[in-house]
């Protein structure tokens, strides 16, 4: 494995997804530092490729593949792709993608000189040393390090990143200043995910928000474009001033959003991409998981630093005002005003 020159990573998944990668492509640039590594992702996804450019090399644009459910193949786009990819003569190509159904036959037709990845137990799979068998039991993160083991590449630990430019930096500090916001001083609450199954109720965002402002935070809601509805039914539906995001700046670059989160107090939010950005930048977080979302295999590593709530206790706001007070190292029960509130529906 010391020739290794070329390494292809198909991750076609979203950004939350594409974080836990981080720590697999850590311990691989380390290993092989002359190597180029590329990354085969989901379109739009360069603009990660590019932020990890201390690791990654190249991007190719993933043209999807018949039953993965991330995106719609474009059939008349595989065949160049796989072309393309066999004209590469990668090393070394690494399906990090899943369970290997219909990925691992695919990351074989893509012509590496070696294949590894994930499996299922009893799937096909080219060579059994390359693919170590992984359960739904386990965390993302640590999966993806048995493929790297199983490599004989020696481990980097288990930390996230998330870098940001300096650019990004200035904007979001623009962004405090015109919002008033003081570091340290506000709470960020993000109610969206883009399975709208794992999404807590905005009105129990909104009764720990004014649980949060009657300690004396800042409440800044935040969100994409595409989730203006939520940052703004949250809003609404607080007694309390809150900042909504969406509503005060419009669109906010995923840099500039982690620049805030930086800043925050803490962090509640869904089982979403924004979780793990917090997790990159040692942000205090509570996430609230549904019946869609696991969190053996998506909670945040460090247990004493992000809390997760359980979905069988999303509808107790008194569970979800503890794990603040605990993730902030403050009491808030003498201004518990959610505890009056009636609790919304829990996720399903």
């Amino acid at each position: 494995m010391s020739q290794i020159k070329k390494i292809a990573i198909l991750r076609a998944l979203q950004l939350g997804d594409l974080i836990c990668l981080i720590p697999a492509v850590r311990a691989l640039k380390k290993a092989y530092p002359r190597a180029t590594i590329t990354l085969i992702g989901l379109p739009g996804q360069k603009g990660f490729a590019t932020r990890f450019r201390h690791y990654f090399d190249h991007f190719v644009e993933f043209p999807g593949w018949p039953g993965l459910p991330e995106q719609k193949p474009v059939l008349s786009r595989v065949t160049r792709f796989l072309t393309d990819a066999q004209l590469q003569q990668y090393d070394l190509v690494l399906q990090l993608q899943g369970n290997g159904t219909h990925t691992n036959e695919l990351c074989e037709l893509l012509g590496g000189k070696r294949t590894a990845g994930l499996r299922l137990e009893g799937a096909y799979c080219p060579d059994e040393q390359l693919f170590p068998v992984m359960t739904e039991s386990e965390h993302e993160i640590l999966r993806l390090l048995k493929v790297v083991h199983a490599l004989g590449v020696p481990l980097q630990g288990t930390a996230l990143e998330f870098p940001v430019t300096t650019s990004e930096y200035a904007a979001a500090d623009k962004i405090m200043q015109r919002l008033h916001l003081t570091a340290g001083q506000y709470v960020c609450l993000h109610p969206g995910a883009r399975d709208c199954r794992r999404r807590w109720s905005p009105a129990n965002f909104a009764a720990i928000g004014d649980t949060l402002a009657a300690a004396g935070y800042q409440i800044l809601v935040t969100g994409s474009k595409e989730e203006q509805s939520l940052t703004k039914a949250v809003a609404d539906q607080m007694r309390y001033r809150a900042i909504d995001l969406v509503a005060s700046i419009g669109h906010t670059g995923i840099g500039e959003l982690a620049v805030l989160i930086r800043g925050a107090a803490a962090l509640l939010s869904n089982d979403t991409g924004v979780s793990h950005v917090a997790a990159a930048l040692q942000t205090p977080s509570v996430v609230v998981f549904s019946h869609f979302s696991d969190p053996d295999r998506w909670a945040p590593l460090d247990a004493s630093l992000h809390l997760t709530i359980p979905a069988a206790q999303s509808h107790d706001l008194g569970v979800v005002l503890a794990a603040m007070e605990k993730v902030l190292q403050r009491p808030l029960a003498a201004n518990k005003t959610a505890a009056h509130v009636v609790q919304e529906q829990p996720i399903v």
